[in-house]
């Protein structure tokens, strides 16, 4: 079952890194955090986006499932 994350770390990212991390949009925030917002297929993937986080030593804000509709990017700016 698809579930929709919104994953905040600190740091902007780079937009070329969305492929590497499963093709999640990655949104900059004012605060300088970045938001990685998208549906993964199970939670395998969402490990594997994780695991790539942790090996690039990015910090790790928070994790948050949201519904697939409010994963939309336009969605999710504003927060």
């Amino acid at each position: 079952m698809t579930q929709a994350y919104v994953i905040r770390v600190k740091g902007h990212l780079d937009q070329s890194w969305a492929d590497w991390f499963d093709g999640l949009t990655i949104l900059h925030q004012d605060s300088g955090d970045s938001l990685l917002i998208g549906p993964l297929p199970d939670q395998g993937a969402l490990h594997g986006v994780l695991n790539r986080l942790r090996d690039l030593s990015i910090p790790l804000i928070s994790v948050n499932t949201v519904d697939v509709a409010e994963s939309r990017p336009e969605e999710a700016a504003d927060e």
